[in-house]
């Protein structure tokens, strides 16, 4: 097949069409304000080395205000964490609600972002403690750029290129701040989807199934967005973020549904409830096949996490802390790269986990024993 039959291929014109869609949502960010151009600037330039360290609060959270659910205790609860880069900060809130009612997750599987904090959730860290790791860092100590590997990689067609960041800096901090934690050294069943990028394939790195591979690497696998963060070399392949399949990876708890009691899912990344943005009426819009293209962006991310809920049945609680607007084309990356927004993330969470609590305590009016809200 030539150059034009390439281009005109189906597949290859829903890529075609999902960037036009970015570089329009880009190009409305710009012009709305240059925060999101400025945030590169101080991010992804050599600023970031000046940057200092940021002051986190000291608690971070508020003062623990407990909620007794005792028709949860004793039950085995699962968490199926989707994507959405910054926003998925919101788990730190959510464990910490599951602490103050006296909880714990028995598994969890989570995607891009969100295995960021659902790795430090299996080690065992507290909320207080995931979110103090984030909130200390400096840019550069999670994010390592190489304009220069960019301009050599330009010179030589892109040969053994496939990202801006490198990811060095992420498993560094990582090794060093767990002591190099294997996936086995979890103390909750720990799933991280992945893409091998060779065989154009979706695979989870597990506690179970992949207990000698180093934490750190599967983190650093797992965020790897192509063009964005280099891809990872596992044993024979490349790999990449799973989350580029399916931003709301079920599997491993579908496969053992019956051995859990609840399913909490959190969508950080996709419109509420998993519906599609309604753009009735774009034939007679200007430009209109490129506003029904845009639909073509979000279409295959929905139609499975539909599926995925469909399966979870009447065992699921699906949370969405953050608003899809504040993840949606630049913010993406930017909520990413400013960490400014990441303790208000963690807010929404808490409080998401805690309307959920106070529903299912609700549900057996007998059950609730202590304040159901703050």
């Amino acid at each position: 097949m030539g150059l034009v039959g390439d281009v005109i291929e189906p597949n290859n014109l829903r890529v075609l069409f999902d960037l036009t869609t970015l570089g329009r949502e880009v190009a409305a960010d710009l012009r709305e304000d240059l925060s999101f151009a400025k945030t590169l600037a101080r991010r992804l330039t050599p600023l970031a080395r000046f940057e200092k360290a940021p002051q986190v609060p000291d608690p971070i959270f508020d003062p623990e205000v407990p909620l007794s659910v005792p028709s949860l205790k004793g039950k085995r609860i699962a968490l199926c964490a989707s994507g959405g880069s910054g926003a998925t900060a919101a788990l730190c809130g959510i464990k910490r609600a599951l602490e103050e009612a006296g909880l714990e997750v028995a598994a969890i599987s989570a995607c891009s972002g969100a295995t960021l904090f659902g790795s430090l959730w299996a080690m065992g860290l507290s909320a207080e403690d995931i979110a103090r790791f984030w909130l200390s860092l400096r840019t550069s100590d999670y994010l390592d750029p190489d304009w220069t590997r960019v301009g050599r990689g330009l010179v030589r067609g892109f040969r053994r290129w496939g990202g801006v960041v490198r990811g060095d800096a992420l498993e560094r901090i990582y090794d060093e701040r767990l002591g190099g934690a294997l996936l086995g050294d979890t103390e909750i069943p720990f799933w991280a989807v992945v893409w091998n990028i060779d065989r154009n394939q979706v695979e989870f790195l597990s506690t179970r199934d992949n207990p000698g591979i180093p934490l750190a690497r599967a983190v650093r696998c797992a965020i790897s967005i192509p063009i964005f963060v280099e891809p990872v070399r596992i044993g024979e392949h490349l790999y990449g973020d799973g989350g580029i399949v399916d931003v709301f990876p079920a599997r491993p708890i579908l496969d053992e549904l019956d051995s859990y009691d609840l399913v909490i899912g959190v969508n950080s990344y996709l419109p509420a409830d998993f519906e599609g943005t309604d753009v009735g009426g774009w034939y007679d819009h200007p430009l209109a096949i490129l506003e029904a293209s845009g639909q073509l962006r979000y279409a295959i991310y929905l139609e499975l996490a539909r599926e995925h809920v469909r399966d979870f049945g009447s065992k699921l609680r699906l949370l969405q802390p953050v608003p899809h607007e504040e993840v949606r084309g630049a913010k993406f990356y930017e909520s990413f790269l400013d960490r400014s927004s990441w303790h208000r993330f963690m807010r929404l969470g808490h409080q998401a986990m805690r309307d959920v609590l106070v529903s299912l305590a609700q549900e057996d009016p007998a059950s609730v024993t202590a304040a159901a809200s703050r």
